[in-house]
């Protein structure tokens, strides 16, 4: 076989060739790789923006005289350290005119989560009416993960004012109770 320096040339340059090709694949699969984060990142950073802005109605399910306090469920769901707000509707057969909320749940010493006493404004029903109330958790009641079963009690708002929501209602005025189970997570 004859050695001739053109075939040399030509045997550089394959290899030259396939250095290249794979150098190209390299920077190719690494710009793919990139574009594919950044539009990942896009597309989770808009469904986050999207899903804070949509907020599905609570059912608006009316308290009646058999069942005077009504919540779409029993069970609270509430993220840690993250305001929560839901509704309740109560239904007026034995109070005055002024009625008033309460969820109450004791503390949790296994999990360290303090007490719960939050009230909803006092609000006017005519007898065997209902009406909604809403009620705020603040994030700063909520800051350790438990389970725990609370007492929501509607009672006669007469003297007592939200500013005592920490403390029983008086006992001669009239209440109705349900238990909600609140899970922090």
């Amino acid at each position: 076989m004859i050695d001739s320096p053109a075939g040399k040339e030509v045997n550089s340059m394959k290899k030259k060739g396939s250095l290249s090709l794979s150098i190209n694949a390299i920077v190719i699969l690494v710009l793919a790789i990139t574009m594919l984060g950044l539009g990942l990142g896009f597309t989770k950073g808009m469904f986050g923006k999207l899903s804070e802005k949509l907020t599905v109605p609570e059912p608006d399910i009316p308290a009646t005289a058999d069942e005077t306090i009504v919540l779409p469920t029993t069970e609270l769901t509430i993220t840690k350290n993250k305001q929560f707000v839901f509704s309740v509707n109560a239904y007026n057969d034995d109070f005055t005119m002024g009625v008033m909320g309460r969820l109450h749940c004791d503390a949790d010493a296994d999990s360290g989560a303090g007490e719960i006493n939050v009230c909803s404004g006092p609000q006017d029903i005519a007898p065997a009416e209902d009406k909604g109330f809403k009620f705020i958790i603040p994030k700063d009641k909520v800051k350790f993960s438990s389970t725990r079963i609370c007492g929501l009690q509607f009672f006669d708002a007469d003297g007592y004012t939200t500013a005592q929501c920490g403390s029983e209602p008086p006992a001669d005025v009239t209440k109705e109770t349900k238990q909600v189970v609140v899970t922090i997570k």
